[in-house]
């Protein structure tokens, strides 16, 4: 242990300098580990392109006329194909390395301070060409492209470390090692107050510009140790303490000549001698373990330069001084996907330890092979060589190793020079000047002819032009000398028009067969085959992404929406399930939009509401969610809904928000602001009008206001919307205008569309019989439709024969509801209370049909003055949602009955809110402020409001009429009158009129004898 631990004898102001420094060397080596694993993905980063497809999303479904009309809402599929984004610049990791080389730096000038003379001065001579390497005059420090600050930074090093080698030799490490970092500090804060540019690419420009030093210390440092692996396997063979516990010599020669074979290998597949694919050492592997085992090995050979300065502190400091900025220049280019000099770094370790490795066996072997036959320690006496000097050693390993970068045509050399050119490129691309960018990226590429970093750079410079072949060009070059499924996936997408199909799948395929294992690739195959009718290819690939994707979901949201945009419902199914526990927000968008779309319930209990929508996959999230929540009394989505209106950001979303503000508005019990919202974007945005118009008029059936449905309808069809036709028809049928309807029937032929075609020509010839010879039609459908349409037109024996002729058990039971709604519609309240009893028999518990018939059952009871069985009951017969809303009129009406004004006035208030289309609500409401707030002009507003929201009720007209005489709005008055002619049949408003004028010679009367 005390062997490992060699520094816990050192003195206290030796140790703790020195284990900082190897904590500072221990971390450098994790961040090269973490650039080793992550500086690809983060300077070539991964990008998905969105693809919004837009798939009917039925909101709402009501059946009229026994036809079900479902209103459809555009909900948003996303297919996202990945891509690359723009080249990114390290700045953290810049930043990191400029502040551990200037505490290197303090430690470097600490130790040499501790030299004899000429190794000191030599040790000078090194740190001045390390400091020229930064280019300080470039920054136009003190205001002039000078050396000042070089020669500053020079001469406080210099001097600082001088004053302690001559003058103040006693000087402990610490105190050293703190003097140096404080001149380190103080020239840190000189360069980056006085520099002209910011502190961003201050940093960039020291760490690129002295990464050629940095490059020059790392070699030299690899140089140091290229031999230690032979080394330790030396001290493995022969630490034991008995001579029967060691290894021969055989077995030492065998170990090391594996090692070495290893590395020849690795060498002639990296110079085309061999292809084949076998599993070879990593070369940043085996720099880590000579690193370890040079580690003790300084300390081992201390004899070797003891004549310069020792080992404590000097040589232990250098030794991590050096390893730190290795792994700090390793990372680096790892963390800048520099290519150029990765490739460097691993060829010249490769070299370095082929060469050295093979020259310190032959040292070994000619010195100390006769001990090794004997077992004995030769570790021990490693560095006291009696036959083949050291020095004859290092001359003859770093001939083999130029020897083998010669043979190599000096591309290390190349490298350097591409990567150095890549660095200062990058300096000049964060800078904003594209112009030296692109010419530093050219010289990389002279350097190392289509290396993957400056001419992806070059690219991305193309890119940012919109320089589409060039872009092209410099993709297809960099693809040449080192492959990346990034550069095939980049280049493919630019093949993005149809007539570039067989490209695109070319330069995919081609991806594929370089790696294999690629989903990002096969992804984006199984989304250029889904533009096709191959379904066999693209669920071939998508199966292949979902076998070696890393982030599953990523392919389970596309398999989903592509499911669901080809109508594959059981795929879907079975990807849905799989895919329940993801949170990519892309996949839970698809998610909501398949529920939906399969009549589910959300599957997420809170719903989704971020602060922006900057993310595609946030609105569309957003937005399919909360369609699928619409109808729970949730209003607390519209204050987001709100604030997404109010961002300028979001007006690309404006029409959608706006959309979906009218349907949470609607569904969620404020209807009257849904419907001024919905008209509202109608005017707005009139290219999808005839949508918009369509929506109201669907809203206005589910409100069982018809001939304002129709006007809606009629509306929509006047802006070239279809499907609106066949829709006026209906609700004309069902306002019970047969002619009308039968009229707006016949157009429908102009849509072309033959199933709507066929519709509405049979229901036209259904409306166009008597009832004699609808009752011999063998068709219960027929004989309930033509009950429907023509209900308060009949006799209550036509009633009675509809009725009676339908013989299918579900339609028999519309027809008996239906016929409960003729008696209460004719105050028939006796024949209605028998006409229940026998419907309640047929109908099931729960379900559309029972809670109308529930409601009939709540209005015949309030009609015929039975409030406390109205009240006990309210609450416990089955109504759905939407009828539920009618408790609040029921309960209005109670309290006024009963006298409770105050509670009357509230609910009134509540129920004309959710009940604004209902005329008998808003008709009682208009009484009872009449009644009992007469003073107030609140039963006129609440007629003014009725009239404008339910433009075709007569009765509301009626009122409103009669309630401005009362107001003195004679104008008003003589208005309504003239709407209401249209409204009503002659001879109803000819009863009206007389109605009308008597009331208006009251009032003038009374004004007489007020006057009088």
């Amino acid at each position: 242990m005390n062997k490992i631990k060699f520094w816990e004898r050192w003195d206290t102001h030796t140790r703790y300098p020195y284990l900082f420094l190897l904590l500072l060397a221990a971390l450098a080596l994790l961040l090269g580990v973490y650039h080793f694993f992550t500086g690809e993905n983060t300077v070539f980063a991964w990008d998905k392109l969105p693809d919004l497809q837009v798939v009917p999303l039925p909101v709402h479904e009501v059946t009229r006329l026994l036809e079900p009309f479902t209103l459809s809402a555009d909900g948003y599929l996303i297919l996202e194909q990945y891509d690359v984004a723009l080249p990114g610049t390290s700045i953290p990791a810049a930043a990191v390395l400029l502040g551990m080389v200037a505490v290197c730096v303090a430690f470097y000038a600490a130790a040499i301070s501790t030299m004899k003379r000429l190794a000191y001065f030599g040790g000078v001579l090194l740190l001045m060409l390390f400091l020229a390497t930064f280019n300080f005059d470039l920054l136009d420090i003190f205001g002039s492209a000078t050396q000042t600050m070089l020669l500053l930074s020079i001469a406080l090093l210099a001097m600082g470390s001088y004053a302690f080698h001559a003058f103040l030799p006693e000087t402990n490490f610490s105190l050293r090692v703190l003097a140096m970092l404080g001149v380190v500090t103080l020239l840190g804060l000189l360069i980056y107050s006085e520099a002209d540019f910011s502190a961003e690419l201050v940093t960039l420009h020291l760490v690129n510009y002295n990464s050629i030093g940095l490059l020059a210390a790392a070699v030299l440092f690899i140089l140091w140790v290229a031999y230690e692996n032979v080394n330790a396997l030396l001290w493995i063979n022969t630490q034991a303490s008995t001579p029967e516990r060691r290894f021969s010599m055989w077995q030492f020669l065998l170990i090391s000549v594996l090692y070495l074979l290893s590395l020849l290998l690795m060498y002639l597949r990296y110079i085309g001698y061999i292809r084949t694919e076998i599993i070879y050492i990593n070369s940043y592997l085996i720099l880590l373990l000579s690193t370890v085992a040079g580690f003790w090995g300084m300390r081992q050979r201390e004899k070797v330069y003891s004549g310069m300065f020792s080992f404590r502190p000097t040589g232990a400091v250098l030794y991590l001084v050096f390893a730190t900025i290795t792994f700090l220049s390793i990372g680096y280019a790892f963390a800048t996907a520099n290519d150029s000099l990765i490739t460097l770094f691993r060829d010249m370790v490769l070299y370095s330890h082929l060469a050295f490795g093979f020259g310190f066996l032959l040292y070994v072997m000619i010195n100390f092979g006769r001990l090794l036959e004997q077992r004995l320690p030769v570790y021990k006496v490693v560095y006291e060589p009696q036959k083949f000097s050291l020095f004859s050693f290092f001359v003859m390993s770093l001939v083999l190793c130029v020897i083998l970068v010669m043979r190599t045509q000096y591309r290390v050399y190349f490298y350097a020079q591409a990567g150095y050119y890549s660095y200062i490129g990058d300096l000049y691309r964060a800078s904003d000047n594209n112009i030296l960018a692109v010419r530093f990226y050219e010289e990389s590429d002279v350097f190392d002819n289509s290396n993957v970093k400056a001419n992806y750079s070059l690219a991305a410079l193309h890119r940012q032009n919109q320089q589409r072949n060039e872009e092209i060009l410099r993709l297809q070059k960099a693809l040449e000398k080192r492959p990346n499924p990034k550069l095939y996936v980049r280049l493919a997408n630019l093949y993005d028009e149809k007539q570039y199909f067989f490209e695109r799948l070319y330069v995919l395929q081609e991806g594929v067969e370089k790696f294999p294992e690629s989903a990002e690739i096969y992804n984006n195959l199984a989304l250029l085959y889904a533009q096709t009718s191959v379904q066999d290819s693209t669920e071939y690939y998508f199966n292949l992404a979902q076998e070696y994707a890393s982030d599953e979901d990523v392919i389970y949201s596309n398999r989903l929406a592509y499911y669901t945009r080809q109508a594959m419902l059981e795929p879907a199914k079975t990807v849905l399930e799989e895919s329940r526990k993801g949170k990519y927000r892309t996949l839970r968008s698809n998610q909501s939009a398949l529920r939906q779309l399969l009549g589910m319930e959300p599957q997420s209990k809170e719903p989704f509401r971020p602060d922006s929508l900057q993310a595609v996959e946030d609105f569309t999230l957003f937005y399919n969610q909360t369609i699928s929540r619409l109808g729970r009394g949730d209003t607390t989505s519209l204050q987001a809904i709100n604030s997404y209106l109010a961002s300028p950001g979001n007006q690309i979303f404006y029409g959608d928000l706006l959309f979906l503000k009218g349907l949470v508005h609607h569904y969620d019990g404020l209807p009257q602001e849904g419907r001024n919202t919905m008209e509202n974007l109608a005017l707005q945005l009139e290219n999808k009008s005839g949508y918009y118009y369509n929506v109201l008029g669907q809203w206005m059936l589910e409100e069982n206001n018809f001939r304002a449905a129709a006007a809606y309808f009629k509306q929509a069809k006047d802006r070239g919307y279809a499907q609106a036709y066949l829709s006026e028809g209906y609700a004309l049928a069902m306002a019970y205008q047969p002619e009308a309807a039968v009229a707006v029937l016949e157009e429908v032929a102009y849509t072309e569309n033959e199933a709507a075609i066929t519709l509405a020509q049979d229901l036209a010839a259904l409306l166009r019989k008597t009832v004699p010879e609808v009752l011999q039609e063998p068709s219960d459908k027929d004989k309930l439709q033509y009950l429907l349409a023509y209900l308060p037109h009949l006799a209550p024996q036509q009633v009675d024969s509809l009725v009676n002729a339908v013989e299918e058990k579900d339609l028999k039971r519309r027809a008996l509801v239906a016929r409960v709604d003729y008696l209460l519609q004719n105050r028939k309240l006796k024949p209605a209370y028998d006409a229940i009893t026998e419907a309640s028999t047929q109908l099931q518990p729960e379900g559309e049909l029972r809670s109308q018939l529930n409601l009939q059952q709540l209005r015949l009871w309030l009609y015929t003055e039975k409030y406390d069985v109205l009240l006990n009951r309210l609450d416990k017969l089955y109504l759905t949602d939407r009828d539920k809303r009618h408790a609040l009129y029921f309960k209005a009406r109670i309290a006024e009955a009963r006298g409770r004004t105050e509670e009357a006035a509230s609910r009134y208030q509540q129920a004309l809110r959710m009940l604004i289309y209902d005329e008998e609500t808003i008709l009682a409401a208009a009484n009872f402020y009449d009644k009992y707030k007469p003073e107030a002009e609140t039963a006129y507003s609440i007629l003014l409001s009725g009239i404008t929201y339910n433009p075709y009720a007569a009765k509301l007209h009626q009122a409103y009429a009669l309630e401005s005489l009362d107001q003195g709005l004679y104008s008003y008055a003589e208005q309504a009158t003239e709407r209401i002619q249209d409204l009503l049949p002659a001879t109803e408003y000819s009863t009206f009129i007389k109605k009308f004028d008597q009331k208006r010679q009251e009032i003038e009367a009374r004004a007489e004898n007020w006057q009088l």
